[in-house]
């Protein structure tokens, strides 16, 4: 009866731990601009932390699960972290095109995190951040 209670409470906790939002639905590209989504997958052993991130002009905090998007104009765009400033990603936008960009967060000591963002090939950015709800906190 208590491993019962134990697993069921375990499983109520978990069910609650990815960020809240409308699920993953892509939006049509325009041809005068580039759509950007940024996401953070969910994982048992991820930083708790939700970093300030600035991605091209949006400054967002994204929860483990969740992701953001935005259109950008065909332009230079860069992503780094306001608690790791050697985290950056810089890349090309060019209209027409999606971009997933994928941020990674580890602990590395009481307060210290380590930020990490790759621009992941399409099919498998989708396939990701398929798992993700949309929200971010937009400063």
């Amino acid at each position: 009866m208590i491993r019962a209670s134990i697993g069921i409470f375990v499983c109520m906790m978990l069910a609650g731990c990815g960020a809240q939002g409308e699920a993953f639905q892509p939006r049509t590209t325009p041809a005068s601009q580039a759509v950007i989504y940024i996401y953070r997958p969910y994982g048992l052993l991820s930083s708790q932390s939700n970093p300030m991130i600035t991605c091209g002009h949006e400054s967002i905090e994204l929860d483990g699960g969740g992701f953001d998007e935005f259109l950008t104009d065909s332009e230079p765009v860069a992503c780094s972290a306001v608690t790791d400033p050697s985290a950056e990603l810089k890349f090309d936008a060019r209209a027409g095109e999606q971009y997933f960009i994928r941020e990674d967060v580890q602990s590395s000591g009481l307060a210290s995190t380590h930020v990490r963002f790759k621009l992941m090939n399409p099919d498998v950015g989708r396939d990701q951040i398929s798992q993700c709800n949309r929200q971010g906190i937009k400063q």
